[in-house]
């Protein structure tokens, strides 16, 4: 077994202000759009004079107004989450962990970490009330989970910079930049950068506007050349000229200028939120199925959106992506007639084509329920099995009870009983001591005594990816956490899917 596996031209140039620095809610992701300014506060100088006796003008604020670091969103695997999350760590602390997270390779650590990213708790010491909420949305982003960050955005019911600025990216990624480019014409809390403010203008139909802002921005040589000329390209089609080379770190905003202009950038080599752009409808057919794979593989995506682009049309071709849309089109036709014979035909060529591509789970929790439902025997009995308790839920516990007699080690796992599996593997072995969680680290035991569950929680995800890798000390320790933090059900499932996941076809 192997456990392996993002008002004029003049006026706006004017405004033009520059971010403050060390500024506490820096993204803790490196590719969002410089969209909208940041001022920065500016002290006053000795010998500052007052222009007339008129008082300051007063800021006001509502005081329903609901704070952000306290926002989060409901949901089942929310609610099982220990509390508190993140009120007894320090922001500071939780920074770099929060900017390290990547999308895990076990689909129940993908669930386990964007429930965490999206309960409402308590924030951390050294938040502002607006830091970690950020931070949350920017981990988000970093996992491709776009819905949930938009969701989480909304949730904030503010409209300043730092929280268009997001919505905004979301809103290219996803193919509505241009409801993106009327909103922030109508808000007066946000001014565009002139990148956004070009593009906007361009995207809302005032194209003189456009080629006058950046003219203006040219003569007073405030606009980088290589920026000045992606822009030129983008309003105009005939300014030709060789291909630009691309940004070393492109933005969304980058992103949709360069397919503009008919030099798209590849999403696959870029930050896996960009793979939604690739979703598409104007996006070639291979491009939209690699990027759903790739989400779907992330938990960004669930099963009907990846299968909805796997059945867009028929396949022209053979070999590698092809042969798996070509198992899953028939997998489909089989299942929908659920003729079991069919069915048996052809589970184990999209078995083996899903465990190639590492979608297995996303596999399982499309078809597991049904599997269950049909006599199946043999190969394509014992792989319904494994679908069905890689799924969860009702259908694990009534596979279960089959897998009881034919695959007695997951029936244990399945049910807790660690101790029922006589001769365990080595690899068993580690699962069974996590699920015993006999043994702690002083670390990860002094995080639990401090009552630091988030990081504990997010110390497990890290484990059990390493896990996956085939480092059985951490499968052994990550367990172990989530045991110790209330979190068996979690544990099992991981539990499931290391041994599934690793079991040979």
């Amino acid at each position: 077994m192997r456990f392996d596996r993002l008002a004029a031209p003049a006026l706006a140039l004017a405004l033009i202000t520059a971010p403050a620095a060390g500024d506490e809610r820096r993204p803790v992701i490196d590719w969002l759009s410089d969209s909208v300014e940041t001022p920065r506060p500016v002290a006053p100088r000795d010998g500052d004079v007052a222009s007339n006796a008129m008082p300051r003008p007063v800021a006001v604020s509502r005081l329903d107004a609901p704070t952000p670091d306290l926002l989060g969103l409901a949901g089942p695997l929310v609610d099982t989450l220990p509390r508190p999350l993140w009120s007894r760590s320090e922001m500071e602390a939780l920074r770099p962990r929060l900017a390290a997270i990547r999308p895990a390779q076990l689909t129940a650590m993908q669930r386990l970490v964007t429930a965490m990213l999206v309960a409402p708790s308590a924030p951390p010491a050294g938040s502002d009330g607006m830091a970690m909420y950020l931070a949350r949305v920017d981990a988000l982003l970093g996992l491709g989970e776009l819905d949930q960050a938009r969701a989480l955005l909304a949730r904030a019911e503010i409209d300043g910079p730092e929280t268009f600025r997001r919505w905004f990216d979301i809103a290219i990624l996803t193919g509505t930049e241009n409801t993106a480019c009327r909103r922030m014409r109508l808000l007066p809390e946000i001014t565009p950068t002139l990148p956004a403010r070009i593009f906007c203008l361009a995207r809302t139909g005032d194209w003189p506007a456009a080629a006058l802002t950046l003219e203006t921005a040219r003569a007073l040589d405030v606009i980088e050349p290589a920026l000045a000329n992606r822009l030129t390209r983008f309003l105009d089609d005939f300014a030709g000229g060789v291909p630009l080379a691309p940004p070393a770190s492109p933005s969304p905003l980058d992103y949709a200028l360069y397919e503009a202009i008919g030099e798209p950038l590849r999403s696959a080599s870029l930050p896996i939120a960009f793979a939604h752009a690739d979703l598409r409808d104007n996006v070639g057919w291979r491009a939209r199925i690699e990027a759903a794979e790739r989400l779907a593989r992330a938990g960004a995506i669930g099963p009907e959106r990846l299968w909805s682009v796997y059945q867009e049309r028929l396949p022209a071709a053979s070999g590698g992506v092809w042969d798996r849309v070509n198992a899953i089109q028939r997998f489909e036709t089989a299942m929908r007639a659920r003729d079991p014979a069919a069915v048996a035909g052809v589970l184990p060529d999209a078995w083996d084509q899903m465990g190639a591509a590492d979608l297995r789970p996303i596999f399982a929790e499309r078809y597991g329920a049904g599997l269950l439902r049909l006599p199946l025997e043999g190969a394509a009995e014992r792989i319904a099995l494994r679908a069905a308790m890689l799924s969860g839920g009702e259908e694990r516990l009534r596979a279960t009870e089959t897998a009881a007699r034919r695959e007695p080690e997951l029936a244990a796992l399945a049910r807790g009983q660690d101790k029922a599996i006589a001769d365990p593997t080595p690899e068993i072995a580690a699962i069974l001591r996590g699920l015993r969680a006999e043994d702690l680290t002083q670390d990860n035991r002094r995080l639990i005594e401090d009552d630091r569950l988030g990081e504990a929680l997010l110390e497990a995800a890290e484990l059990l990816d390493e896990g996956a890798g085939g480092n059985l000390d951490a499968v052994t320790e990550g367990l172990s956490l989530l045991v110790a933090l209330g979190l068996r059900d979690t544990a099992i499932d991981a539990a499931l899917e290391l041994a599934i996941l690793g079991m040979q076809p």
